[in-house]
Order: C-alpha cells, then sequence, then structure tokens
C-alpha cells in the first residue's frame, strides 16, 4: 500500500513540474509577443506600476528570445581575451571560441575554447629554402585554455587542424592552422557526445516505463541501464536474472557489437539478438523499447 501512495505522489510531483514549465513556456510566450507589448504601452490598461513591471518582464524576454535565436543560428561565437599574466604567450593576445550546444529544446552550458599564437615554433632553414619567396607563412596556434569535457580528443583536432597537418584549401595563399575545420571538427564532436548521453538516457527511461508496465515477466526483464565509460560510447545492460551486456557504438550512435554474458558466464547470444531484433542504431533500439 505505501509503495502504491509513494508511486502516486512521486507521479503528482512529475505532472506538477511538468505544469510549471509549461506555464513559464506559456507566459514567456505572451510576454514575448509583440501585441501583448503594445496592448501595455498604450498606457490604458491596469496599474501604472504592474505595467511597468510587466514592461520590464517584455524587455527581459524579448532580450532573451533574441539571444536565443543567435545562439541558435551562430552556434559558435570568436572573441578576444587579454591574458593578465606579464609573462603570457603572444603579449597575452588570445582568441576565444564559445561553443553553444541545444540539446532537449534548451541550450547547455557553453564551451569554451582559449587559443594563442606559438611563436616559438619557427620553420627550419631547410623549410624555408622550399618554401616560395612570395607565399607568407602563418603561425600556428595553440591550446590556451578550454572547458571541453576530457573524453574529447582535444589535443588530436589541434594537432590535425591548427599546427598545419590538415588541407590548406587551394588558392588560399598562406600555409596555416585551418581554424574553421577545428571548429566544425570540434562541435560535431561535441554534439555527438551529447546526443550519446541523451540516447542513454532515452534508453534507460524506456527500460524502466517497459518494467513498470509489466510487459514482461519480472525474472528474465531487462532491469537496469547506465553509461560504462566516459565518452559515452559503452553502455551496460543488466538483466533481472543476473545476466550482464555491453552495448558498443561509434560516434554517430551506430551499434558496432552487443554481447551478453549469462549468469554462468557463457555468452547468450540468442539474448542479444532478440533484443536488437535487427536494429543497427541505438536510437532505433529505444523506439522499439519504447513501442514495444
Amino acid at each position: 500500500m505505501s509503495a502504491t501512495l509513494d508511486d502516486e505522489i512521486e507521479q503528482l510531483r512529475e505532472r506538477a513540474a511538468l505544469l510549471k514549465k509549461q506555464l513559464r513556456v506559456h507566459a514567456s510566450t505572451l510576454l514575448s509577443a509583440r501585441p501583448t507589448r503594445e496592448l501595455l504601452s498604450d498606457g490604458n490598461t491596469g496599474d501604472d506600476k504592474v505595467r511597468k513591471q510587466l514592461l520590464e518582464l517584455c524587455d527581459a524576454h524579448v532580450a532573451h528570445k533574441q539571444q536565443c535565436l543567435y545562439r541558435a543560428g551562430a552556434s559558435v561565437t570568436a572573441f578576444r581575451v587579454r591574458d593578465p599574466d606579464p609573462n603570457a604567450v603572444d603579449g597575452g593576445r588570445v582568441l576565444g571560441l564559445r561553443l553553444d550546444v541545444m540539446m532537449g529544446a534548451q541550450f547547455l552550458r557553453p564551451y569554451y575554447v582559449l587559443l594563442h599564437r606559438d611563436s616559438s615554433r619557427q620553420p627550419t632553414q631547410k623549410r624555408q629554402q622550399q618554401q616560395q619567396p612570395q607565399q607568407p607563412q602563418a603561425q600556428r596556434l595553440r591550446i590556451h585554455r578550454h572547458t571541453v569535457p576530457p573524453c574529447i580528443p582535444l589535443s588530436g583536432l589541434a594537432a590535425r587542424y591548427l599546427e598545419g597537418t590538415a588541407a590548406v584549401p587551394a588558392g588560399a595563399g598562406v600555409s596555416g592552422p585551418d581554424l574553421y575545420g577545428f571548429v566544425r571538427a570540434l562541435r560535431r564532436a561535441l554534439v555527438r557526445y551529447h546526443n550519446r548521453l541523451a540516447v542513454i538516457g532515452d534508453l534507460r527511461r524506456a527500460v524502466q516505463q517497459r518494467s513498470a508496465d509489466d510487459s514482461e515477466s519480472h525474472d528474465t526483464a531487462l532491469a537496469d541501464v547506465s553509461g560504462a565509460d566516459t565518452e559515452a560510447k559503452q553502455i551496460r545492460l543488466d538483466w533481472a536474472d543476473n545476466r550482464t551486456g555491453r552495448l558498443v557504438m561509434d560516434d554517430s550512435g551506430n551499434i558496432q557489437q552487443l554481447v551478453v554474458i549469462g549468469a554462468t558466464g557463457i555468452r547468450d547470444r540468442a539474448a542479444a539478438r532478440a533484443l536488437l531484433a535487427g536494429e543497427t542504431t541505438a536510437l532505433g533500439l529505444v523506439r522499439r523499447l519504447a513501442t514495444n
């Protein structure tokens, strides 16, 4: 009886949180609409104090809407930073990059990468002789500071694109770092990482919902799903009968391998085939478990 009451209380709390979220969305939509501002600016409606407060809210929501539109359209922003350290490289001149990622209809905390010019790396004499006299040599860029997760191969991307090993477009006239290629590759890696995290969360919720619906026997049901590595490329699966599994996917979420080990330590190929049912992507597996 107490378990049923606790479940009902938890469902009511989730319902209340959802209603509050919907209320905030509707209020933001109304306050950022042009007719609402025109009605409040008319001066013939309501108390002046209340109208002034609503106008301030309208301005705040309009500014927030404009910021969201900019972050959605320009997901990467470049800016200049001055390092206050008197012994900083290149006189403290730093190029900052802000990368925005949207997930679940909201923006995540931005990621920042700071770059400085590597003035210490100079081409060798032999290399200078091989270069054409009229072709300028651009200075390399190096990572100064960053807030990128450790699972993202930032050093590898920097070595490929910022240290001159990446291909430079023909006719550029300068042999130097490919900053645009670096930004594209880095943001792609960040988006894929968060997509994999979202897939793991969706798979966990689908399994929990399936267990709550009692669609299969509790003795053989898939009981828990969790991430198994920092890159979110491996998923640990636990069954109620002590079977365990490991699902491996690539950067894009395609399933590469699924291994299920029984309680006796013997590989259960039939359980792996039954779970996948021909699905080749982790997202497809989530949809199948959510609908069945």
